[in-house]
């Protein structure tokens, strides 16, 4: 993404004075070199205060003190401008008041009012970036460190502030903080474009369509539970209208009829109520009910009695199952002990007619040994033997459990038919047989009725289930994991190659080792010829953490370069990496031919960069060594000179003299 600094601005509370602005070149290396305590690492502070950090690391007293906003003014594609600006947070930890203005041709302002906050800036920036406003976590799982990818996760490929830029343990910006680190970690795939928006949005309609299968396959359920309910009172509705006189002209069911037999009989109740013949209860068929309540009840006791056999073989078997199991195990360990029988043999048959350890001519040895051979044999055999019987248990528990599942079904049906018939035979209800109680009952038969029309002909649930399993197939397979892994190797190898590519300017240790880039501890691992693996910390020397973070930060905006739509902006803070040389020294000029052939190191790598990149990477590095560090490279300008000898006293420092008077 082109997001660039044109420049960076301070407004001074004291408003007679005028603003303070760094202006840098888009397309090359810009260096502001100085002296200590001049505010140049300061710049870093300023851009990722402006760009919605949640503390303020601005130097207090000279600074502070003196600022009332800082700001930057961005440059975006299609000429496309930003100036975002924060004030000075004065006792808080951060200032929420910002200031974002969009554009082109913009000027600084020479005043700012807050326009918005901090919250509203990271959005936006959000936005600008392209990110999606989707989380990584899965369904259900609580949202931390998966949460969606933001601007501010991006800063760590920004900024190389002097605690990192040589650090052993930490390569990216921020990721000495264990949160950020774990964030980072959960996005690189996004950050490689092994996933993108796309494939977020699928995930996100994936767990849509899991939530929609899940309710209309409750739906079904239910629906299903309302039919077995109907289903298992048919007969015992039937029976109670012939009780009641109706279906007078209908034989009595017997067991071959089926849930069609029953409900084709059943419609024919309500014509028979509405009909002017006089509905007559008869004995035979209270004499048929009453029979059908003690066949019922007769059949439920058997159900009962098998279903509780079923149940002591279910745990007969599950207990053979375990036994058999713990035995293999034991097995498992016997034969682990054994293994080295095989050598055994080999050393018997090499010596056929000699002990195969003292070489002795006795057959004691080898007696021993052929003993514990045929022991791990028999382990072996009844070991195949404990596979095979636990093969045929696990065969036998599904049947049983199998079995058990139809007999509570059957169970379930005769309690349903039994509870009809034991309300109609009750004395209660043998008091409300009349007419109204027909009627009523007549319709209670007609609502069951038409509810299960509705039931069996709706099939809208079963095509909205067969639809979404199918979207379910073909975004498993567009989001298929392996894919994902190929596209991550894939951009860890363009990586990596250019890692080795400025480690090798920089003459670092280990560069022409195969270098390898492990996304679960965001580091750098070194495998040498002889297989070795080395990490990044293991190799020693400030000089070659320097030399690797570099390497790495430009190699990764290579990367980002190279892509249309990359989220990450396409600018760099390198801060002061000649401290590995210099650790205690404020040095511009170096006498020591070896000092500046190294330190000349660390921008023709720089230089190099700008070219790879066809000068789309903006860089921007904070040092003390003077120009012969830089000179003969024509992608590197000096954009300040912050010392005490500069003939403009406005312009020693970050901040100006004429700001202290």
């Amino acid at each position: 993404m082109e997001f660039k600094i044109k420049s960076i601005f301070l407004l001074p509370k004291d408003t007679e004075k005028g603003i303070r602005t760094i202006d840098f070149s888009l397309n090359k290396v810009n260096v502001i070199t100085g002296g200590s305590e001049k505010g140049k690492s300061t710049l870093i502070a300023i851009t990722d205060y402006c760009l919605g950090s949640g503390k303020c690391r601005i130097p207090t007293r000279k600074i502070r003190n003196h600022t009332e906003w800082f700001g930057l003014h961005i440059v975006l594609e299609n000429n496309l401008e930003v100036i975002v600006a924060r004030k000075e947070p004065g006792e808080l930890i951060a200032s929420g008041d910002m200031y974002i203005r969009e554009g082109s041709d913009l000027k600084i302002p020479s005043a700012i009012i807050s326009n918005c906050n901090v919250n509203e800036v990271k959005s936006r920036l959000n936005n600008i970036a392209g990110l999606s406003d989707l989380n990584f976590a899965e369904e259900g799982a609580k949202v931390g460190f998966d949460s969606h990818p933001s601007f501010r996760d991006l800063t760590s490929f920004l900024f190389q502030p002097q605690y990192i830029i040589a650090n052993q343990s930490a390569l990216f910006y921020r990721t000495d903080q264990m949160a950020h680190r774990q964030k980072l970690i959960s996005i690189f795939n996004y950050i490689l474009q092994a996933v993108d928006n796309i494939y977020l949005e699928l995930k996100e309609e994936l767990r849509q369509i899991e939530r929609d299968l899940y309710d209309l396959n409750r739906e079904m359920d239910k629906k299903m539970r309302s039919l077995n309910r109907l289903i298992g009172q048919l007969r015992g509705f039937y029976n109670q209208a012939k009780e009641f006189g109706l279906l007078r002209n209908e034989p009595y069911p017997d067991d071959n009829w089926t849930t069609v037999d029953f409900i084709d009989r059943l419609k024919r109740i309500p014509g028979e109520v509405d009909s002017p013949v006089v509905l007559q209860v008869s004995m035979d068929a209270i004499a048929t009910t009453s029979n059908r309540i003690t066949e019922l009840t007769s059949l439920e006791l058997n159900i009962a009695y098998d279903l509780q056999n079923l149940k002591h073989r279910q745990e007969l078997l599950n207990r053979l199952i375990e036994s058999n199991a713990n035995y293999r195990d034991d097995l498992l360990q016997q034969h682990g002990r054994l293994k080295t029988t095989s050598w055994f043999n080999d050393l018997l048959t090499k010596h056929e007619e000699q002990c195969p350890f003292c070489l002795s001519k006795t057959d004691s040895g080898k007696s021993y040994l052929q003993k514990l051979i045929t022991t791990n044999n028999e382990i072996i055999s009844t070991g195949t033997q404990l596979n095979d019987n636990v093969t045929v248990l696990k065969s036998e528990q599904r049947k049983v459990s199998s079995e058990i599942r139809d007999l509570l079904q059957r169970l379930n049906q005769v309690r349903q038919e039994l509870n009809v018939l034991r309300q109609s035979g009750n004395d209660d209800n043998r008091r409300l047989n009349t007419i109204n109680t027909i009627y009523r009952f007549a319709g209670m038969i007609e609502s069951e009725l038409n509810s299960y029309e509705t039931f069996s002909k709706d099939t809208t649930a079963e095509e909205q289930i067969k639809k979404l399993e199918v979207r379910r197939t073909a975004i498993n397979q567009q989001i298929n994991q392996s894919v994902i892994e190929n596209k991550v190797k894939r951009a860890k190898k363009t990586i990596t190659d250019a890692i080795s590519y400025y480690a090798e300017i920089f003459k670092a240790e280990n560069y022409a080792e195969l270098i390898q880039f492990n996304e679960r501890d965001l580091t750098l691992t070194f495998v040498s010829d002889s297989g070795r693996t080395d990490a990044l910390y293991e190799i020693g020397s400030g000089s070659n953490y320097m030399a690797y973070h570099i390497s790495t930060i430009l190699a990764f905006q290579e990367f980002f370069l190279s892509k249309k739509k990359h989220p990450v902006p396409s600018f760099v803070f390198f801060d002061q990496p000649t401290q590995v040389y210099f650790p205690e020294t404020d040095v511009e000029i170096s006498e020591k031919s070896e000092d500046v052939t190294r330190v000349r190191r660390i921008f023709e790598a720089l230089n190099s960069a700008v070219v790879r990149t066809k000068g789309k990477l903006q860089i921007i590095i904070l040092e003390h060594v003077g120009e012969y560090a830089w000179t003969g490279y024509e992608n590197i300008i000096r954009v300040k000179r912050w010392r005490d000898n500069e003939e403009n006293a406005d312009d020693r420092a970050l901040i100006p003299d004429s700001w202290f008077d």
